[in-house]
């Protein structure tokens, strides 16, 4: 896929209705209540698994067909599904306690991402290598683009690298 941010290799993009075990990872450190938002959301397996651990959920993806799939995977769970480009989309500040971002890679949108976070939120991140897309972090550099969080998980291998953070 050429469009900007997107992870291009079908290697980096796990085709599950599951969400990322990272996620469940993600939750033994938050909260456990608030706000959260899915960015890329894609069929929403993430946002359906925050809205069943008990978040106020919204889930945001460029495609309207992939969210009028995720909206039937929901089957009637509260959250809201938003069609919109993430190089346009309006993260407000100190906002969510959960912010997830699996398989979409964009380093303009990093900052956006932290500052949308409350204090002792988490952010969850997942993508493939550089070496199989060239949007994504190269080796080691995923801690800079969240510079400013408090790392508690970093993990890096040639297929992913998977960050969780947590504002201070």
């Amino acid at each position: 896929d050429t469009s900007r941010g997107l992870v291009g290799s079908e290697m980096c993009i796990r085709d599950s209705t599951d969400p990322d075990p990272l996620l469940a990872e993600a939750l033994a450190h938050a909260s456990g209540s608030g706000r959260a938002i899915d960015l890329a959301c894609g069929r929403g397996r993430h946002a359906i698994a925050l809205a069943k651990a008990g978040y106020e959920v919204e889930a945001v993806d460029i495609s309207p067909r992939a969210l009028s799939a995720a909206r039937e995977l929901a089957q009637g769970l509260e959250i809201l599904w938003q069609a919109a480009d993430l190089d346009e989309f309006e993260l407000p500040e100190a906002t969510y306690a959960v912010v997830c971002c699996v398989d979409f890679s964009d380093r303009a949108l990093t900052r956006r991402m932290i500052d949308s976070l409350v204090p002792g939120g988490i952010l969850v991140f997942s993508t493939c290598p550089r070496a199989l897309s060239r949007f994504s972090p190269g080796p080691g550099e995923i801690t800079r683009w969240f510079e400013g969080l408090e790392v508690l998980v970093h993990r890096e291998d040639d297929r992913r690298i998977e960050f969780i953070g947590r504002m201070r």
